[in-house]
């Protein structure tokens, strides 16, 4: 216990104690002079009329220092200052302090102040508390376990430092409960050390506290919550003969600026400088930066974009891996007999579009060396073979290929089952009597479907056919889309680890409108996508998820972004890895050298740059207690909490008008009242 003050500049009026002295130092006392007729008959004695005093009313100014002295205290607002130390005779506590080391605490001003913050609180305990060392992100690590050794925590807090990864306090608390389980009936106290990110509570609902055990927020905010971040990009890979181009447009966005900001965006590939350019910043708001192409040799390409840095620097720069160009070879097998113009705009709509590109084989009929290299099979409007050839697209499929049929009038002619399909042909529907039929349900939830699912299918609904086969689903077989009269449309069924697809809307111009309207086309491609497996993959990852080393590689080394190197545990299933540092993770086989099989690049999440903090109440929002007898502080009373509390300025101000009244009254009482001090005449000395 001691005693603070809110303002402690207002101390600086003590100085006001000088002028009570200077006035008691200057004051003089003057003599009354008397007037005579005539002089010449008097002996002249030389007199002082004026003489300098020493202090000698003491009562006096001790009153008036005391009433200056009284204002300015009360200015400065004091109040009792209780420590969070209890008395000697209180048991001892388990204190568990959770360090909050998300990417938003990097911040140059934060940080600094979080460990201050735990340095003091452990500075206050007392020698017989216990305490415990909790960092968290997305994840809790317990750093120190419960001790009353408190330099191993300082030791521990020594070690830690900002990660990339985002904020959940949800894991936080679950750790500092697990770390509660073993203090022996010790009353239990939770404090979070956190700047109270707003992203990182979702997860609390739900969660579970015992009773009794205090949680109390120490927030660490900046001064300033202004920032800037890179929180992603759109890249274009266009081809020119043997080399590339490279379009890059980064997204950037501004929090809290006050102003406008100029500063200046990199972009480097594969380590190189490439382009650069300067762009203005929104107070608030978002804003796009396109660089000029940048040539790109084949390949895959690591590249990264920063901004001129502010005060939190980790969002500043965005890294990302451009892939190899891909194709997809598929082989397009065609009835004999078929007129060009039936696959004319199939084939069009095929050679549209990159990532992937689509390479179509034409082929009258089906091999087995055919189906080496081959991503998918498309027989359209043609019957899928028996025999060898047969067998070995059962096999091809089995181990990973796609099969997609699109059925016509041939093939429901023929009307019969396939064991390798999911459905069975019975015949053909005509819908010319209501002008054709259109798509009806549709599995917007498919991969298939994602390019429609903003507009709830509409796009596909203004085809219109006039006859398409009549399909019976097959066992185990999934129905994707139907027609408006409730006919299959599209069916799948998986085979081994491959897929099958059997597509009965016509996909030429005669029997219908389909490829002339705008869904042909991404309808098409997403299709041929799907029943290929193709993944694309993402520019980057968000720090915290997982990566996936190359199936099949042996003795995989990874190289870290902070360069340390790491061999991640390989067995007969996958083998992946958790991107905590945000950077390039570099894959090798075997030993860290020479090109990497696999790159892979990670960035913190977008919502860490956004420094806006929560209310600290929010933090036990729907956390349950064991019972309902149990309490929680939020937040320790601050400092302006204890003044307003207190408010002792107001009995300051008080005792200042008691002395002020008091040097009134004793100023104007006895010898002191008097206007000017009358020096009795010397004694007349009579002549001899």
């Amino acid at each position: 216990m001691g005693l603070a003050f809110l303002v402690p500049a207002f101390l600086a009026g003590l100085a006001a104690l000088l002028i009570p002295l200077v006035i008691h130092l200057r004051q003089r006392e003057w003599e009354r002079p008397h007037r005579f007729p005539s002089l010449m008959f008097l002996r002249r004695i030389p007199i002082r009329t004026a003489r300098r005093r020493k202090i000698t009313d003491w009562l006096l100014l001790l009153l008036r220092a005391g009433v200056f002295a009284l204002l300015v205290a009360a200015f400065a607002r004091p109040f009792i200052h209780k420590s969070v130390v209890t008395a000697a005779t209180a048991p001892a506590r388990a204190v568990v302090l959770l360090l909050d080391r998300s990417m938003s605490m990097g911040h140059r001003e934060v940080w600094p102040a979080a460990l201050d913050s735990v340095r003091r609180i452990v500075g206050e305990l007392r020698p017989q508390d216990r305490a415990a060392l909790v960092l968290f992100d997305e994840e809790a690590e317990v750093a120190q376990p419960l001790t009353a050794d408190h330099g191993a925590v300082l030791a521990a807090l020594a070690a830690a430092k900002p990660s990339a990864r985002a904020t959940r306090y949800a894991a936080a608390l679950r750790a500092g409960r697990q770390v509660l389980t073993t203090a022996s009936g010790a009353p239990g106290e939770i404090l979070v050390v956190t700047d109270l990110q707003r992203s990182g509570l979702a997860g609390l609902a739900g969660l579970e506290l015992p009773a009794g055990v205090a949680v109390r927020a120490v927030p660490v905010v900046p001064g300033s919550r202004a920032n800037t971040a890179i929180v992603g990009a759109d890249v274009q890979r266009v081809a020119s003969g043997d080399r590339s181009t490279l379009l890059v447009v980064a997204r950037l966005r501004s929090h809290e600026l006050g102003s406008a900001r100029h500063a200046r965006l990199s972009l480097s590939v594969n380590g190189r400088p490439a382009a650069s350019r300067e762009v203005t910043l929104p107070p608030d708001g978002a804003v796009t930066a396109a660089f000029d192409p940048v040539p790109l040799a084949q390949g895959r390409a690591r590249a990264e974009l920063s901004l001129s840095p502010d005060a939190l620097a980790a969002d500043d720069s965005l890294r990302l891996v451009v892939p190899a160009e891909q194709a997809l070879r598929v082989l397009l097998v065609t009835p004999a007999g078929a007129r060009a113009e039936e696959t004319l705009f199939l084939e069009r709509a095929l050679a549209i579009g990159r990532e992937p590109s689509i390479v179509l084989e034409r082929r009258p009929t089906l091999d087995a060396r055919a189906l080496h290299g081959a991503a998918v099979v498309l027989f359209f409007d043609a019957p899928v073979p028996s025999g060898g050839a047969g067998s070995a697209l059962e096999q091809w499929v089995r181990a990973g290929g796609g099969l997609l049929v699109a059925a016509g009038a041939r093939l429901a002619a023929r009307s019969g089952a396939n064991p390798l399909l999911p459905g069975a042909l019975r015949g053909s529907i005509e819908r010319l009597a209501d002008r054709g039929g259109s798509f009806g349900e549709i599995s917007l939830d498919h991969p298939i479907f994602a390019p429609f699912r903003e507009g709830g299918g509409a796009a596909l609904g203004t085809a219109r056919f006039l006859r398409y086969p009549r399909i019976e689903p097959g066992t185990g077989a999934e129905v994707l889309a139907r027609f408006d009269d409730g006919a299959p449309a599209l069916l799948e069924r998986g085979d081994g680890n491959g897929r099958v697809l059997l597509l009965g809307a016509p996909l030429d111009g005669l029997t219908g409108d389909f490829p002339l309207q705008p869904a042909y086309l991404p309808f098409l491609r997403r299709l041929i996508v799907y029943a290929a497996g193709h993944q694309v993959a993402p520019l980057w990852r968000t720090t915290g998820e997982t990566g996936s080393v190359p199936a099949g590689m042996k003795d995989p080394v990874v190289a870290l972004p902070g360069g340390s190197l790491l061999r991640p545990a390989s067995d007969s299933g996958p083998c992946t890895l958790v991107l905590n540092e945000a950077g390039f993770y570099q894959v090798y086989a075997g030993r860290a050298a020479g090109e990497p099989v696999e790159i892979l690049a990670a960035n913190p999440a977008a919502a860490e740059s956004d420094l806006t903090p929560a209310d600290p109440r929010e933090l036990l929002l729907g956390v349950r207690r064991g019972d309902s007898t149990a309490t929680a502080t939020l937040t320790p009373p601050a400092p302006a909490e204890r003044e307003g509390q207190q408010r002792l300025w107001r009995a300051l101000l008080v005792l200042a008008a008691v002395l002020l009244i008091t040097e009134t009254i004793v100023a104007n009482r006895g010898w002191r009242g008097t206007a000017a001090q009358v020096l009795p005449a010397p004694p007349e000395r009579k002549s001899p």
